[in-house]
């Protein structure tokens, strides 16, 4: 089975080198804890390693995700000159793409999108935004109707993953309604967070709550983010 790393910083040598390749990885946390420094990471040094990778944003202009990761060292603008790194910023209208009845649309968009550029990892940050959408656009007002209709957008990714062997990371929070969807279906689950240790110090960590067929840690690890980018702690 090929492994796929996930370059960040003493995590891969934990999880068997990486997920398993066509791996959809569910990244999912609240604000500040560290959900993009992690998928920004992830796809900048596959960029760097001649993987082509794509991040999709809702919230962000890519000019703003040029300058965060610049904090980092990150020099995107260059890998998106040399057509390694790809940032797509997606617009409301675009949103519908994501609806139940357009799944198929959104597999030959984004299937064309990836076979165009080579593309071997890619991230969409955030599912969240998708999920309250739909939310207005469905005219529902609870996590049990939409489960129903987040189900076929999941699966479309999923199937996109396993049939062109790419890393597919969804980002998302905790209190995203649709979350028992992204559970169930994901390959992995990766939630990040703050908690306090022992010594009453707040830290940031990682729990990697689900990884299939890769043997992982159950137990909280604890993250840091300096000026290089996240780093996990090692046993």
């Amino acid at each position: 089975m090929k492994r796929v790393p996930t370059y960040i910083h003493g995590l891969d040598g934990q999880i068997e080198g990486g997920p398993p390749e066509g791996s959809i990885i569910l990244v999912r946390g609240g604000p500040g804890t560290g959900k993009t420094v992690f998928v920004l990471q992830s796809l900048y040094y596959a960029a760097l390693h001649d993987e082509p990778s794509i991040y999709f944003t809702f919230n962000e202009a890519p000019q703003n995700i040029t300058w965060y990761s610049a904090t980092f060292g990150w020099n995107i603008g260059a890998l998106q000159k040399d057509r390694k790194f790809y940032i797509y910023h997606l617009s409301e209208s675009e949103y519908e793409r994501f609806h139940p009845d357009r799944v198929d649309t959104l597999r030959q968009r984004l299937e064309y999108i990836i076979k165009s550029v080579g593309a071997k990892r890619l991230a969409i940050d955030s599912m969240t935004t998708i999920s309250y959408y739909l939310l207005g656009a469905l005219g529902i007002n609870n996590g049990l109707q939409l489960c129903p209709a987040v189900l076929p957008v999941v699966r479309t990714l999923n199937d996109i993953a396993k049939s062109l062997n790419v890393l597919i990371y969804m980002v998302a929070s905790p209190s995203d309604p649709a979350n028992p969807i992204y559970e169930a279906l994901a390959d992995g689950v990766f939630d990040l967070f703050y908690y306090t240790d022992a010594g009453g110090v707040t830290q940031r960590g990682l729990k990697i709550t689900k990884l299939r067929s890769t043997r992982h840690p159950i137990d909280t690890l604890s993250v840091w983010i300096d000026k290089n980018g996240m780093e996990v702690e090692t046993f």
